[in-house]
């Protein structure tokens, strides 16, 4: 789904995306003229390979989470900033990029979390 910086309003507006890789519902409105504020939770099973024994298995995301779409480059440190650079909000990217990075996390399987005893 990709909507159009200009035609989103300041009046928070609810999506709700959910195919064969995850469920997300949330909503985004209008900051600023180049500026969206995105709230939303996440839920997905994703594939991962454990960082301590190489073994892969399934874990379950359920995260809330709260971003900003910059339209154009942002000059500042704000760490939840997302630049898109066409003048469109894609919720697709944004949802497999954020997918993406928790994947690049440190990840142990259930038997090796046992044996750190978290």
């Amino acid at each position: 789904m990709k909507i159009e910086f200009r035609k989103i309003s300041g009046a928070a507006a609810p999506f709700e995306m959910n195919n064969e890789l995850f469920l997300c519902q949330g909503s985004f409105k209008k900051l600023s003229q180049r500026l969206v504020d995105l709230n939303f939770h996440l839920k997905s099973d994703i594939s991962l390979i454990c960082d301590r024994c190489g073994d892969s298995y399934v874990d379950h995301i359920d995260d809330k989470m709260h971003l900003k779409v910059y339209d154009g480059n942002f000059e500042g440190d704000d760490l939840d900033m997302i630049e898109c650079h066409d003048h469109f909000v894609d919720f697709d990217a944004i949802i497999s990029g954020e997918i993406e990075a928790i994947k690049s996390d440190y990840h142990y399987c259930k038997n090796c979390k046992e044996i750190q005893g978290e």
